[in-house]
């Protein structure tokens, strides 16, 4: 996997894919790499962007993965250590209010969650 910044990206059409409406760009990297990249927005990468970036050859020309440096897929979609805290305990709250009135009573039952939902997966 390489890393560079782009330096240039040229439109090169839509097509319905399995998520929907996927836009074609031809990419060209300051460390001389290119090809041609999808993405579900029109706006996803901007020249200057700086990206990891693997190239594929196909019959159709060279293909390009990018992603922002440093994302990792696997590890909850990516997220910073810090956003991945706030969910959980988002989610640890959502459920204390069901069962709860008390506020105090609920920030325990969020802790007592959040406790369990740790240690079990800290087994798998």
């Amino acid at each position: 996997m390489g890393q560079s910044k782009i330096k240039s990206i040229q439109p090169n059409g839509t097509y319905e894919g399995r998520n929907g409406l996927m836009f074609k760009f031809e990419i060209g990297l300051e460390d001389g790499a290119s090809g041609e990249v999808s993405a579900k927005t029109i706006d996803r990468w901007n020249v200057g962007d700086e990206v990891e970036y693997e190239v594929t050859p196909s019959k159709w020309g060279p293909r390009m993965k990018l992603t922002k440096p440093g994302f990792t897929p696997n590890q909850g979609g990516g997220q910073s250590p810090d956003i991945q805290k706030r969910i959980d305990a988002s989610w640890a709250i959502g459920h204390a209010i069901n069962q709860e009135s008390d506020p105090e009573k609920i920030i325990e039952a969020a802790e007592w969650l959040l406790k369990l939902r740790n240690t079990l997966i800290s087994k798998l």
